[in-house]
């Protein structure tokens, strides 16, 4: 099976430990390097032909998303798959000036393709506005963790750049003990805007799990709010290995789709996220 996995992690904590410097308080089951070779390694074990890699930015440190967005430009250039997209990051907080020469400076690379911001996101504030108006313009994706009950806030901030092109991430995130009520309430409000597209990624990290019985509500979930247009998979890999193993996770996203039909799998697995990212293929 084809899959575009639209939600990597590559790492070399040799080099860069610095730009993560969260990692290893929040997730030291996965403290560790992960390099394209190491992704390659966990496709072949479940059994599916990745062409090509979505990276998203982890690097907490301040700024720390422009050394790693020009990294990962290396490895793409050796390897125009792995990472076929970089998302980078952005700190709204920092001044009109920085913020557009961070998306300047993270441009140069022919991969780039949105951002995510990992701190410094106030839906309400004038600086999340203004960077979002900034994405818009310049036909960036918007890739963002927005919590369920995070959504109310965000939905006017995105309401008013419906030029935007947002990607949900890790379907929103749910907790363990959230009420399934309030986590699908939140997901519904972001579902209802059209330029909002749902990732269905960050279960295994969430829930700690990645059992078809705990994952199928979350995915049927979002199939039911955004529809198989507006949804894809990722692996969010190495940091779901929390809940398991990259073949645990991938066999159950393809028993919780068995039963729709084979256009509507291609469109989970690989054809949306190549839309969504402008991927060639």
């Amino acid at each position: 099976m084809e899959f575009v996995d639209a939600h990597v992690h590559y790492w070399d904590l040799g080099e860069h430990e610095d730009w993560y410097p969260g990692l290893q308080r929040f997730f030291p089951e996965v403290y560790s390097d992960y390099l394209p070779d190491d992704h390659r390694a966990d496709a072949a074990k479940a059994g599916v032909d990745v062409t090509a890699v979505v990276h998203v930015s982890a690097s907490s440190a301040p700024r720390a998303y422009l050394g790693e967005t020009a990294w990962l430009d290396r490895m793409h250039r050796t390897d125009p798959a792995r990472p076929a997209a970089i998302i980078g990051g952005l700190d709204p907080r920092r001044s009109p000036d920085t913020v557009e020469d961070d998306l300047d400076a993270q441009a140069a690379s022919p991969a780039f393709r949105g951002v995510r911001m990992l701190g410094g996101v106030d839906p309400a504030a004038e600086t999340t506005a203004s960077a979002l108006r900034l994405l818009a313009h310049r036909g960036l994706v918007f890739d963002q963790i927005i919590r369920p009950a995070e959504a109310a806030a965000f939905v006017p901030a995105l309401s008013a750049v419906p030029g935007l092109a947002v990607v949900a991430e890790h379907t929103g995130w749910p907790e363990r003990d959230e009420p399934f009520a309030e986590w699908r309430d939140g997901m519904a409000r972001l579902a209802a805007l059209p330029n909002v597209h749902c990732k269905i990624s960050g279960l295994g990290m969430a829930l700690r799990t990645t059992s078809v019985r705990d994952l199928r509500p979350y995915v049927e979930g979002c199939l039911e709010l955004f529809g198989v247009d507006r949804c894809f998979f990722a692996s969010n890999f190495p940091v779901d290995g929390v809940g398991g193993t990259y073949a645990d996770l991938l066999t159950a996203y393809q028993e919780i789709t068995a039963r729709l039909t084979e256009p509507e799998r291609r469109a989970l697995f690989s054809e949306n996220a190549r839309r969504r990212y402008r991927l060639a293929g």
